[in-house]
């Protein structure tokens, strides 16, 4: 059979054959190529979104941190403030009972007081029996 140039029903020849595959090869080392860059590109958006999402969150991190000082610190000095006035209150009313308090009870106090300072350990030995005789005495009473 004789074939003619350009009809499209003919049997192609070794060489058109082999020049089909070589194409053919590069066509897909071309879309290998494109593939793979695809992929490395969608690693590096992934990096690069990861990247973006670690520095967000420590910038966050970073925030919450100073508004918990800020809040930390507005709280101490109300603590300090509330703290202050109750000290306050305290000695106000302890003026009034020293004040209404007769003569000789603050003398006795006093020594008391004095005596209490000089003499800690059977202060504290006799506290310590006072607070036996309440534990005795609250799980008797739950008996």
């Amino acid at each position: 059979m004789i074939r003619q140039p350009g009809s499209d029903d003919s049997t192609p020849t070794p060489e058109e054959l082999r020049a089909r595959v070589e194409g053919t090869r590069e066509e897909l080392g071309m879309e290998v190529e494109g593939a793979a860059a695809k992929a490395d590109d969608v690693k590096g958006q992934a990096q690069a979104k990861a990247a973006e999402l670690k520095e967000t969150a420590q910038a966050k991190g970073a925030e919450l941190k100073a508004q918990a000082q800020v809040k930390g610190a507005e709280l101490k000095g109300q603590a300090q403030v509330r703290a202050a006035g109750a000290k306050a209150q305290a000695q106000v009313k302890a003026a009034e009972v020293l004040e209404r308090t007769p003569q000789p009870v603050r003398e006795k106090a006093y020594q008391v007081g004095e005596s209490a300072r000089t003499n800690v350990k059977p202060l504290i030995g006799f506290g310590l029996a006072v607070l036996a005789v309440c534990v005795v005495v609250s799980r008797a009473g739950r008996r």
